[in-house]
């Protein structure tokens, strides 16, 4: 091979190595979300072409390099014993130009790498996108054949692969970084991360009235009262909204916002937001990609027969799986004491059963209710009085105190089942 054939092998070789170096590292790093949201698109291009045959386009790559890296060697190595061979024994020349023919290859395919590495992969793949689609069908008998054998040995992904993708795309902000096996020895939080997983697991079947503030913990005011009033509602309950309302809690107008009251408004109406209404058996999945889809934060949720049944935050939502969300102006007051009898306790009616039976191990029946007020609701399907006894084996609970017709604390006692003879 003379020196010009040799110059232009090792060219063609650079050339070559330079795409395929690129495609591979673009490849690696778009990673497997971009493939999938670029191959879900309905719109043809020549960048869906390549992703939808990730696998070939692999191959193409790996076998592309391995041609260049061939043509790169040979081109280098006919230079360097085209220069060599008039000033060195043959034998050294050969063994001389071999070498620095690998050394050569060598550092140029880790100057490329190292530069690709460093570019923005989506941009790097845009501009080897027409080259690659190109090598992809000439190359593509051999790759064909060669993906044929090689799934023999591979493994299918699930079927539901694309939406695990898209559930992992969709809820990127929230991940959790998962712990090395030293962080989970060191770090005392299994318990917290696996009540979190079983949230979310059971998060597809939780419905907006679990978990929404009822209609008699809403702070409001009537349009009427005017901006002084609310100012005062801002300060007294320490919440960033306070719903509006004209006659009665059936006819929401919308919401203030603390921040509106900056332009000094002369009436309610000048900075009244619209509220929007969902029903209280709406999924509550559902409500969350609707926050984040709408940008919202609040809606306000109705019952059956259009009336007010409470409302509902973002805030309110999340905490469906993540847990409490604490804030400085929330007030922890629901009333929790073990007496010292045995089986005896002081509870806010307000306690949710399935935190109860979870902390005390009480065994309380669970049904169409959430806290223990409901319980004692169900059972006397009445509204009750301060003093009355619900006796429902093994418990009694006696009413403590009232709060208009709501149930306010109650003392629940756990009667021990009488010794058989």
């Amino acid at each position: 091979m003379d020196l010009v054939s040799s110059y232009m092998t090792a060219g063609v070789g650079v050339l070559l190595l330079l795409l395929f170096s690129m495609a591979e590292v673009a490849l690696r790093q778009v990673g497997k979300p971009y493939i999938q949201l670029e191959t879900a698109e309905q719109k043809p291009s020549i960048r869906s072409f390549l992703l939808r045959r990730e696998g070939i386009l692999a191959l193409t790559i790996q076998i592309g390099m391995g041609a260049a890296l061939l043509l790169l060697g040979l081109g280098l190595y006919g230079s360097f014993y085209g220069q060599l061979q008039s000033h060195v024994v043959p034998g050294a020349a050969v063994l001389l130009a071999g070498l620095a023919a690998v050394v050569s290859s060598w550092l140029l395919l880790l100057t490329i790498g190292m530069w690709a590495n460093v570019a923005s992969p989506i941009r790097l793949f845009n501009v080897v996108a027409g080259p690659m689609a190109i090598m992809v069908v000439l190359l593509y008998p051999i790759t064909a054949v060669v993906h044929a054998v090689l799934g023999l040995f591979s493994e299918k992904e699930p079927l539901n692969a694309p939406e695990v993708v898209g559930n992992a795309v969709a809820f990127q902000p929230f991940g959790l970084k998962i712990p090395t096996a030293e962080e989970t020895l060191l770090t005392p939080t299994n318990e917290v991360d696996s009540k979190i997983f079983h949230n979310a697991l059971e998060f597809k079947n939780v419905k907006v009235r679990e978990c929404m503030v009822p209609r008699i913990e809403i702070d409001a005011i009537e349009l009427d009262e005017g901006v002084e009033v609310l100012r005062q509602a801002f300060i007294e309950t320490g919440h960033s909204k306070i719903l509006i309302y004209q006659d009665s809690l059936d006819h929401i107008l919308g919401y203030c916002h603390q921040f509106s009251l900056f332009n000094n408004p002369t009436s309610l109406e000048q900075i009244l937001t619209p509220l929007e209404a969902v029903p209280e058996n709406m999924l509550a999945r559902e409500l969350f990609v609707k926050f984040i889809t709408e940008h919202r934060s609040i809606v306000l949720v109705v019952d059956e027969f259009g009336g007010t049944s409470g409302l509902v935050t973002l805030e309110d939502v999340m905490e469906e799986i993540l847990g409490d969300i604490n804030d400085e102006y929330d007030e922890e007051d629901l009333l929790e004491q073990s007496l010292a009898q045995t089986g005896s306790y002081l509870f806010s009616a307000r306690q949710e059963i399935d935190y109860l039976n979870e902390k005390y191990n009480l065994g309380l029946p669970e049904g169409d209710y959430e806290t223990l007020g409901g319980f004692i609701l169900s059972v006397l399907e009445e509204i009750p009085t301060a003093g009355d006894v619900v006796v429902v084996p093994p418990f009694e609970i006696r009413i403590l105190s009232m709060d208009e017709h709501r149930i306010n604390t109650v003392h629940l006692s756990v009667r021990s089942a009488p010794a058989e003879e």
